[in-house]
């Protein structure tokens, strides 16, 4: 992680702090490098927090901290400007600090070797006051190679006209705004079983390349319960085609989360979730070969890796479930 210091003001009021926890957990990465804040003519600093470099697929933290009032703080990163509250919080010996953050991702498909992080006070502010470069890299993602059924490779061509729907109706969820953050870093894991199948997994059937897994699979007996892995706001629940009985959930500034192939879900669209509330039950609804939970996370619009952000699964708690299959 890098802390860029600059002498840039910070002058808006603060609006009432809502009563959430400032998440203490940031992808360890790189070790923090600070040096003494530069002084603006104000005589106040802001101090931009992020990792020196991110695998492509991942999502990472990017943090603001300013010595005076601020309300909110705008977030520059792949061409779109992302405006999130600030709050005022202790600091250890610097004292009280208004610091914003925000969960931003570095999508598998992003060709740059490198982009650009700009920050800047209040959500008017025509441009970033500063900016710093992240690095980019792979991860070796594993390739699966499966003989199945061919009704597995394409779907039938009665099915099309749904499966649009089902997209449609994932949009407009994923769309629903939530301008305040509810999530808290590490996430929960809703499910104790081990991971069996990986994001960004590489698939191909019967020797025809498909789609990257953009999720986590985790395994599960049928009927064990699925807990949501932060706060948030129920966004969607619907028996889609691939993904069978799924549940959306919106935890704030543009984070997601999705469970899929549920045999049961157990909360219904606009309800108030708690973090570890169980959500429903493991299934194998959907196009897949047998019961396990597929654990999305979409961030600002774009489908990241969860693992690197969950808890550690805990120990004597791996689920001896065998591992069921997607066919996409």
């Amino acid at each position: 992680m890098t802390t860029l210091h600059q002498g840039l003001p910070c002058r808006r009021r603060l609006r009432p702090a809502r009563g959430l926890a400032v998440p203490g957990f940031i992808l360890g990465l790189a070790l923090l490098l600070s040096g003494p804040a530069a002084a603006s003519p104000a005589g106040e600093a802001l101090r931009l927090t992020a990792p020196e470099s991110v695998a492509r697929g991942d999502a990472f933290v990017a943090r603001l901290n300013c010595d005076a009032p601020v309300d909110t703080v705008s977030f520059f990163w792949r061409g779109k400007r992302h405006v999130v509250s600030a709050r005022e919080v202790e600091e250890g010996p610097q004292g009280r600090t208004w610091q914003a953050e925000i969960l931003l991702p570095a999508p598998l498909e992003e060709k740059a070797q490198a982009l650009s992080l700009g920050v800047c006070a209040g959500k008017k502010c025509p441009k970033p006051e500063s900016s710093r470069e992240v690095r980019l890299f792979d991860r070796k993602r594993p390739v699966q190679r499966l003989t199945v059924d061919r009704k597995y490779v394409a779907p039938p061509p009665e099915q099309t006209a749904r499966i649009k729907r089902d997209r449609q109706k994932v949009a407009a969820a994923l769309a629903q705004p939530l301008d305040e953050q509810l999530w808290a870093l590490p996430l929960d894991r809703p499910v104790p079983g081990s991971v069996s199948s990986l994001f960004g997994l590489k698939r191909v059937f019967n020797g025809q390349p498909r789609g990257m897994h953009r999720g986590l699979d985790l395994r599960g007996a049928e009927g064990s319960p699925i807990r949501a892995c932060a706060d948030g706001v129920v966004a969607l629940v619907d028996n889609l085609y691939f993904s069978g009985n799924a549940v959306y959930i919106n935890h704030g500034n543009g984070v997601f989360s999705s469970y899929l192939h549920m045999s049961k879900p157990l909360v219904q669209p606009g309800e108030h979730v708690e973090r570890g509330q169980v959500i429903g039950l493991v299934g194998a609804t959907g196009r897949v070969t047998g019961p396990h939970l597929h654990l999305g996370l979409v961030v600002q619009g774009e489908s990241v890796d969860p693992q690197p952000l969950l808890a550690p699964a805990e120990q004597g708690k791996q689920g001896a479930a065998p591992a069921g299959g997607e066919k996409r």
